[in-house]
C-alpha cells in the first residue's frame, strides 16, 4: 500500500470530482453500525433458539466496521473508491490518536462478538452492555471527532487553494495594468506618427501605414485586456 503520509490535502477541482462525502459517510455509519450490531447480538440472546440470519447480519457489520476502522488507520482501503480517499482520511486522521485507538479497539470488540456467534459461544448480558456502554459514549465521540476534522480539512484545502487562486487573480490584474499603460502609450504614438505624416505630406505616406498599424495594435490590446478582465471577473463569482 502506498504511504498515506505523502498524501496532500486535495485541491478544489479534485473535491469536484472525487467522492469525498461518501467516504467520509462510510466512517461516520461506525456509530450506527455499532448500535445495530448491539440490537441484533441482543436479540440472539434474549432468544432461545439462534438466528443465522441475524448472526450473518452481524459478521457483515464487523466486517464493514473493521474497514472503516483500517481506513481511518491507515491499513485498509474502500476497494470501489478512489484509492487517494482512503489515504487521504487516513492522513488527516493521524493526529487523532486516542480516536484512531478507540476505534480500532470496537472494530475488534465487533469481530469477537461476531466470531462467538459464529462458533454458538454464549455472550453474556454483561459483555453486551459493556459494549453498549462503549458504542454510546467513547466511540459515538471519536467517530465525530474524526469526521469533523475531515470536514474541516477540507474546507480548509478549498479555502487555501480559493486564496491562491484570488492572488494569481490579482497579479494577472497588475499584469493588465501594465499592458492597458502600453496600449495607451502605442496609441498615443499612432496618433503622433499620424500628425507628423499629414506634415510630410506625399513624404509620409508610410508614415500613414505605421501608424495605421500602431492603432490596430493600441485597439487589438485594449480589446484583449477587456475580454481578460471579464473573464476574471467571471472566475472570482464563481
Amino acid at each position: 500500500m502506498k504511504d498515506f503520509r505523502q498524501t496532500s490535502v486535495p485541491d478544489a477541482a479534485t473535491l469536484d470530482t472525487l467522492p469525498y462525502r461518501e467516504a467520509i459517510d462510510r466512517v461516520a455509519t461506525i456509530r450506527a453500525q455499532v448500535v445495530r450490531v448491539a440490537l441484533d447480538v441482543s436479540l440472539i440472546v434474549g432468544s432461545e433458539t439462534s438466528d443465522a440470519g441475524l448472526a450473518d447480519e452481524v459478521a457483515g457489520l464487523a466486517e464493514t466496521i473493521r474497514r472503516a476502522a483500517a481506513v481511518v488507520s491507515g491499513d485498509d482501503v474502500f476497494p470501489d473508491l478512489p484509492e487517494p480517499l482512503s489515504h487521504w482520511i487516513a492522513a488527516r486522521s493521524e493526529p487523532l490518536k486516542q480516536e484512531r485507538r478507540v476505534i480500532m479497539a470496537v472494530a475488534e470488540s465487533t469481530t469477537a462478538l461476531s466470531e462467538q456467534l459464529a462458533q454458538g459461544e454464549t455472550i453474556s448480558a454483561e459483555d453486551l452492555a459493556r459494549y453498549v456502554a462503549n458504542g454510546k459514549t467513547a466511540v459515538f465521540a471519536a467517530v465525530t471527532a474524526v469526521i469533523t476534522h475531515l470536514w474541516e480539512g477540507i474546507e480548509s484545502g478549498r479555502a487555501a487553494h480559493l486564496a491562491a487562486a484570488a492572488e494569481s487573480a490579482r497579479n494577472l490584474e497588475a499584469s493588465l495594468d501594465r499592458l492597458d499603460r502600453i496600449g495607451r502609450y502605442v496609441r498615443s504614438m499612432s496618433i503622433n506618427a499620424s500628425v507628423e505624416a499629414s506634415r510630410a505630406g506625399e513624404a509620409g505616406k508610410g508614415l500613414t501605414i505605421i501608424a495605421h498599424e500602431f492603432k490596430t495594435l493600441a485597439e487589438e490590446v485594449q480589446q484583449l485586456i477587456v475580454t481578460a478582465r471579464t473573464d476574471i471577473r467571471d472566475i472570482s463569482v464563481e
